[in-house]
């Protein structure tokens, strides 16, 4: 993964980049990423089911439900908040 970031472009396309990565691994990427937020204008998507790590490396995030957006929020502040009321519905 590391290495595809390497190339960068406007937009990364990231799906489930954390799965199957030892704890090690999923920090050093995190980290790999937000510093590459940091020092260009690379843009980042990435589909998840992990919402840990997604809300400390995003600053938006969207939620679809049979493609239809149903919640897109960009409070840091507040999105791990909303989004375990969504999930505890």
């Amino acid at each position: 993964m590391a290495a595809a970031l390497m190339d960068i472009s406007e937009v990364v396309f990231l799906d489930e980049p954390f799965e199957n990565l030892d704890l090690s691994s999923q920090i050093r990427f995190k980290k790999l990423i937000l510093q590459e937020k940091e020092t260009s204008q690379v843009t980042f998507s990435i589909s998840s089911h992990d919402l840990n790590h997604e809300t400390e490396i995003c600053d938006c995030i969207v939620l679809l439900d049979k493609g239809k957006i149903i919640n897109d929020m960009r409070d840091k502040s507040a999105m791990l908040a909303e989004l375990d009321a969504y999930f505890k519905r």
